[in-house]
C-alpha cells in the first residue's frame, strides 16, 4: 500500500505527565526543602546551557521508517527476541502493546523548560539582549520538540485535514493546563509562531572561538527552519533557511581524515561444535561516547554539527535493511559500498554477535555511529546541503543540485575512488539526491521523508513498505504461526470510528480523498462503502 496522504504511525501516548509547577514559584523563599528562586538572566542561562536535559530523542520512528530491517530470520537467531512494544512501531500496528513514552515525555519535558524561561524571563534581572536571546531560544527549544512530536505522532497535515487531532500545546509551566489535543491548524500554528519567535535569536553558533552547538544560535535555528519548510513543502523558505546557514558556517566533516576505529573491538567465539573462528567487530572512534569515560567531545567536535541531538530508541540495535544497505552499491565507482566511508564507518559488520546466536553463528550488520544506539539527529550542514540540492532540482536547477552536492560527496566519498556525480534528467537529479540524502541522514529522518514525500505532489517519490514478520501478542511472538504481511495504513475516519464503538452502522462516501484500498490496513470498517450520497437512498429502500 502507497502512503501517499495516509502515512501515520499509531504510537500510544499517555497524558502528558511530570511537567507540573506551583504558578507561584517566586513567592516561595528558599529552605532546605525548596528550590533556590529563579531571579537572574544568568539562572536562566544556565538552565538552558544544561546539556544532559535536551541532547537525547528517544524517537521509535526510527524503527517505523523502511530503513529498520527485522526479519524473521534475524528473529530466529537472536537471543532475546524483540519485544511486543516495539513491534507495535516496527510493524505499524495497532494492538495497544506499545508502551515506551520516552520520547512523549522527554520532549515534553524539554517544552516545560522552555516554558520555565518564558515564564519568568521578563521578571528576573538582566540586560536587554540577553533577555532577548534567552527568550528566542525557549521558543526555538519548543518548536524543536512540537516538530519532532508532531512528526512522530500525527498525520501529515497537508491543509485539507486540519480539523484532525495534533497535539496537546502545553504553553505554560501551570499544571492546571489543559491536556486535550488541539487540531492539526492549531498544532502547526503554534509551532509556526514560536518559529517566528525563534528567528530573533542573535546569538552566532561560534562565539569567542568555539562552537556553541549544545545552545540555539542563530545557525541552528536558521538550520531548524529549513528543516521544517521543507517539511511543510516551503520550498522557497527552506533554500532561503539554508542560505542563511551556510553564510555563516560551511565546515563539513571529512571522513577521508577525520575517521577511523575504535581501539577497542570486539571478538567473538563463534561455531564452536563445527569450524570454530574467532570474529573481531570493528567499530567507529566514537564507540565509548556516552556511556565511556570520555563524556561528549567527539559530539560537540563533529565539524558538520550545528545543533547537537542524538536519536536513540534507548533498545536493541539499529538493524539496517537490504533495502538501505543497497543504496550504498549505488552512486559509486564499480559499485562497492567500502567506497563510501559512511558504509565503511557505520555500518559495522557481524554485530548481530552481540545478540544473536554464536553457535552455529547468524552473522548480520547493524547501523552504529555514537556507543552502540545514539545517532546524530541535529541539523548538520550535510543536511543543508542536501536539502539545497533537492530545492533545486525540484525548482528546476538540477545541474546546479549536482554540484551542491560536490564537497558533500568529496567528504563521504574515499578520495582514490572518488567521481562526480552525474544526472541525465530532473527526475533522475532528484533520485540521486534522496538516495544521498538516506545514506547520510539513516534512520533519523526517513519517517520524516515518508511522510513529506508520499504527501507532496510527485508521484516518483512516493514511497511504498511492507513488512513479513510473525504474528504477536502483548507477551510474545507467535513465532510458530506463518509470517503475514504489514503496512502503514491510515487511520480510520473518525466519524466511521466513533460509530464502530457505539456499535452503530457506517457509511463512507467516496467523494474525498479516502479511497477503497485505503481501507485494507484499516482495523476499523465501515458498515457500508458508497461511490456517492445518491447511493445510500437505495440502502434506505432496502
Amino acid at each position: 500500500m502507497n502512503l501517499k496522504k495516509t502515512a501515520y504511525l499509531t504510537l500510544l501516548a499517555a497524558a502528558v505527565s511530570g511537567l507540573v509547577a506551583c504558578d507561584d514559584f517566586l513567592d516561595v523563599d528558599p529552605s532546605k526543602s525548596t528550590q533556590k528562586t529563579i531571579e537572574t538572566a544568568e539562572q536562566l542561562d544556565a538552565l538552558l546551557g544544561s546539556y544532559s536535559r535536551f541532547y537525547s530523542e528517544y524517537n521509535h520512528t526510527a524503527l517505523a521508517c523502511d530503513d529498520f530491517g527485522l526479519t524473521t530470520d534475524i528473529h530466529d537467531y537472536q537471543n532475546g527476541g524483540m519485544s511486543p512494544s516495539n513491534l507495535e512501531y516496527i510493524l505499524w500496528s495497532d494492538q495497544g502493546t506499545g508502551t515506551s513514552r520516552l520520547l512523549w515525555d522527554g520532549e515534553y519535558s524539554k517544552i516545560y523548560y522552555a516554558n520555565l524561561v518564558l515564564a519568568y524571563i521578563d521578571e528576573v534581572s538582566g540586560d536587554a539582549e540577553t533577555k532577548a536571546n534567552l527568550k528566542a531560544e525557549a521558543h526555538f527549544l519548543r518548536a524543536y520538540s512540537m516538530f519532532q512530536l508532531a512528526v512522530a505522532y500525527t498525520l501529515y497535515y497537508d491543509g485539507n485535514n486540519g480539523s484532525e487531532l495534533g497535539l496537546p500545546l502545553k504553553q505554560t509551566i501551570s499544571f492546571e493546563e489543559g491536556i486535550a489535543r488541539a487540531s492539526l491548524t492549531d498544532t502547526w500554528s503554534f509551532i509556526d509562531n514560536d518559529l517566528q519567535q525563534a528567528l530573533k535569536i542573535t546569538t552566532p553558533l561560534v562565539k569567542q572561538g568555539k562552537r556553541r552547538v549544545w545552545r540555539g544560535t542563530t545557525a541552528a535555528v536558521h538550520a531548524f527552519a529549513a528543516r521544517y519548510y521543507l517539511y511543510r513543502g516551503d520550498l522557497d523558505n527552506a533554500k532561503a533557511q539554508v542560505e542563511a546557514v551556510l553564510a555563516e558556517y560551511n565546515t563539513l566533516k571529512d571522513f577521508n581524515t577525520s575517521m577511523s576505529y575504535s581501539a577497542n573491538d570486539d571478538e567473538y567465539e563463534i561455531n564452536a561444535s563445527t569450524n570454530k573462528e574467532v570474529v573481531t567487530v570493528k567499530y567507529p572512534y566514537t564507540k565509548l561516547q556516552f556511556y565511556g569515560t570520555n563524556g561528549y567531545p567527539e559530539l560537540f567536535e563533529w565539524e558538520d554539527l550545528l545543533f547537537a541531538r542524538t536519536c536513540s530508541y534507548a533498545s536493541w540495535w539499529y538493524i539496517p535493511s537490504e533495502d538501505l544497505l543497497a543504496t550504498y552499491e549505488a552512486d559509486v565507482p564499480g559499485g562497492d559500498p567500502m567506497n563510501d566511508l559512511r558504509y565503511e564507518y557505520f555500518i559495522v559488520e557481524d554485530f548481530s554477535l552481540r545478540y544473536c546466536q554464536t553457535d552455529p553463528a547468524f552473522r548480520y550488520p547493524a547501523y552504529c555511529q555514537f556507543y552502540f544506539d545514539n545517532l546524530i539527529s541535529g541539523p548538520t550542514v550535510a543536511e543543508m546541503l542536501l536539502i539545497k540540492a533537492e530545492v533545486q532540482a525540484r525548482q528546476g536547477d538540477w545541474q546546479g543540485a549536482m554540484q551542491t552536492l560536490v564537497p558533500l560527496r568529496k567528504a563521504r566519498i574515499k578520495a582514490e575512488a572518488y567521481t562526480e556525480l552525474t544526472a541525465s534528467s530532473q527526475a533522475d537529479a532528484l533520485q540521486k539526491i534522496l538516495r544521498e540524502r538516506r545514506r547520510e541522514l539513516a534512520f533519523v529522518s526517513r519517517w520524516y521523508d515518508m511522510k513529506r514525500l508520499n504527501a507532496n505532489d510527485d508521484p516518483a517519490d512516493d514511497i511504498t513498505v511492507t513488512r513479513e514478520f510473525y504474528p504477536y501478542t502483548t507477551s510474545s511472538v507467535l513465532d510458530g504461526e506463518p509470517a503475514k504481511t504489514s503496512t502503514p495504513a491510515p487511520p480510520p475516519p473518525p466519524d466511521i470510528a466513533c460509530g464502530a464503538n457505539a456499535s452503530i452502522d457506517t457509511v463512507l462516501v467516496l467523494s474525498g480523498e479516502t479511497k477503497e484500498a485505503d481501507l485494507a490496513g484499516s482495523a476499523v470498517q465501515p458498515t457500508f462503502v458508497l461511490g456517492s450520497v445518491a447511493d445510500y437512498l437505495s440502502i434506505l429502500q432496502e
